[in-house]
């Protein structure tokens, strides 16, 4: 054994014991050899067999037991061992063993074993998995593209296994819109696969960006380095090292916010709390850091590894992967929620038998929350990816999309446009992207516990207005498709504000008002030659007279408000048209809702 003649040692260690099936002392080299190379089942039968010639042997044969049972799944059994360990042992003995720790780990173990959570993985398709490894998916927010990591031989003509002669490229795949199930799938389209190593991605909500870890590319800052690339008129461009996120250590395991402006890795950098922590970076549309990448904090992070890091596109719920909280063993899986400070609550557990005594990571959650996807070789040696439906307790706020695209009313031109998303509530900015160049295409996560306006503006074009209420949703997974119409500005033009909100039956503008307002501040400040009439219209509910001089106070009110702002009263003018100029059907409570509008009407633009 001292000389590392593994099977020699074994061997004679056996033929002792057909000699004396009691000799306690062979069994426990056994057991010892066993437990140095890392076969756990065959240690704990072995340490077993000494624990029943002799229980009271040694104080650290029950602890022995306990470490080896946790090891290989068998938790009742490590727990009672755990405890005979304590009730026999001084701990504090075998504290460089850190006891504390493994207790723990089994008590919560145990406890999750015995109370499983709901689990039936099915895989994702034959158009995805094959009889190499599948891994680290990443979906769009409407589910239509899979992105993901395989490992392939290096040579396709000799398809060794061994992990020199293979590497990781990145595939995709496109749910067929019949079937509802995934094409076949194709190597990444441009120049992002190459004999070097290239996965643990993420693809952005809208499905245009992708952040890839590639591993000792030239020019690299790290071991591995993070590389962004866009989507442009139908090709991927060059992969572009983040210089400004990257560190000289190991930078990988990208996930992207919904709006793209926040990128979660795993690094092993210096400044973190153990050798692989969860960082943020604040990033442009180029992916050039604000400022420079935050520590998620201790309360995610631990002594030991984070990894694997997916924030939902409802932006405050996190799921990871650490071996440093207590689990079922190696790595498992947990999630954690922003609070109402933004600060994070302690990790949960997703649960047994999700997590495993094996390695766990890589989960991700579709953006309507119910269904979540990872990679697994539970049923085969190979890893597949799987999805499942995720337990209750662990989903994140559901959230729906609104897509479409931006086009000018008179040209059907696709434009490039600014698109703002912001909180009705408190007027802060949720989402602020660019609808892409040559399609004007554009996509919009949305948490369906909030109402937001939605703004659109181009240079030239009066903006466009719109509201989404998504709270009590019949059909909150029914996603938005929403063409943008913009109208070039010349005199006459008018734009709905649909995002100004009066009482009932009342002239006084609610809160909710007032994010849109700002909104037309800005613009009349934009373009400061413009004159504007506000006009005020209602549904044919009450008499002509009433409606009259209803719609004309709640015009005044707008107008009132953007004076009380520093907008010139010499550029306003304001008109009340009861229900004379409706828009929609007043015979329906959907047409007269249309009807109650308040509207921006250009008189002049010099």
């Amino acid at each position: 054994m001292e000389r590392g003649q593994k099977s020699l040692a074994i061997s004679e260690a056996d033929r002792a014991i057909e000699k004396d099936t009691s000799f306690l002392e062979a069994y426990l080299l056994k057991a010892e050899i066993f437990d140095f190379w890392g076969e756990s089942a065959l240690a704990f039968e072995n340490y077993a067999k000494v624990f029943e010639i002799d229980a009271e042997y040694n104080p650290a044969l029950s602890f022995k037991l306990a470490i080896n049972s946790y090891r290989i799944g068998k938790y009742v059994e490590a727990k009672e061992y755990i405890d005979v360990f304590y009730i026999n042992a001084d701990p504090k003995k075998y504290a460089r063993y850190d006891t504390d720790r493994l207790r723990r780990y089994i008590h919560f173990a145990d406890s999750a074993y015995r109370n499983p959570v709901n689990f039936e993985p099915i895989s994702v398709g034959e158009g995805v998995n094959t009889e190499f490894d599948e891994y680290w998916p990443s979906l769009s927010a409407d589910e239509n593209i899979l992105v993901f990591t395989r490992q392939i031989p290096l040579n396709p003509n000799k398809p060794s296994r061994t992990q020199e002669s293979m590497h990781e490229d990145l595939f995709v795949a496109f749910r067929n819109p019949e079937t509802g199930k995934y094409d076949k799938a194709i190597p990444m389209p441009g120049n992002v696969n190459t004999r070097l190593n290239e996965g643990a991605q993420c693809i952005s909500a809208d499905g245009k960006t992708v952040v890839i870890t590639a591993c000792n590319r030239p020019g690299g800052v790290g071991s591995c380095d993070l590389y962004i690339m866009f989507l442009k008129n139908g090709a991927w461009t060059e992969p572009l090292n983040l210089f400004t996120v990257n560190s000289t250590s190991w930078d990988s395991n990208p996930s992207l916010s919904a709006d793209g402006r926040i990128l979660y890795f795993s690094s092993g950098r210096t400044g973190g709390y153990g050798k692989t922590d969860i960082w943020k970076a604040e990033i442009d549309r180029e992916g050039v850091a604000k400022n420079p990448p935050v520590n998620l904090g201790n309360v995610i992070n631990t002594e030991f590894e984070e990894i694997s890091p997916f924030i939902h596109p409802d932006g405050k719920t996190l799921y990871f992967a650490s071996n440093g909280l207590p689990g079922m063993g190696d790595f498992d899986l947990y999630y954690s929620r922003l609070d109402d400070d933004g600060k994070w609550q302690t990790p949960v557990n997703v649960g047994y038998p999700i997590n495993t005594n094996g390695e766990e990571r890589s989960l991700i959650v579709n953006a309507k929350g119910d269904i979540a996807m990872f990679a697994s070789s539970t049923t085969k040696k190979d890893l597949d990816i799987y999805y499942f439906e995720i337990p209750e307790e662990a989903k994140p706020v559901a959230v729906t999309y609104v897509k479409g695209y931006v086009y000018d009313i008179k040209t059907d031109k696709r434009l490039v446009a600014q698109c703002e998303m912001l909180d009705i509530e408190n007027g802060e900015i949720v989402v602020e992207m660019v609808s892409e160049e040559g399609t004007g295409e554009y996509m919009v996560c949305l948490p369906i516990d909030k109402d937001y306006a939605f703004n659109v503006s181009k240079d030239g074009y009066l903006f466009y207005s719109e509201n989404f209420s998504l709270t009590n949703l019949k059909n909150p997974e029914e996603p938005y498709i929403m063409n943008i119409p913009l109208k070039p500005i010349e005199d006459g033009i008018t734009v709905v504000l649909k995002n100004i909100f009066f009482e009932f039956n009342s002239f006084e503008l609610l809160p909710e008002s007032y994010t849109e307002l700002k909104k037309v501040v800005d613009y009349m400040n934009s373009n400061p030659t413009m004159k504007i009439e506000i006009g005020g219209h209602t549904d044919n509910v009450g008499t002509k007279e009433y409606n009259k001089a209803l719609s004309q106070n709640r015009a005044k009110s707008v107008y009132t408000y953007l004076i009380s702002k520093g907008v010139s009263a010499s550029r306003l003018s304001f008109k009340g048209y009861d229900f004379s100029v409706p828009i929609a059907d007043n015979d329906t409570e959907e047409g007269r809702a249309k009807n109650r509008r308040t509207e921006f009407k250009v008189i002049s633009i010099k």
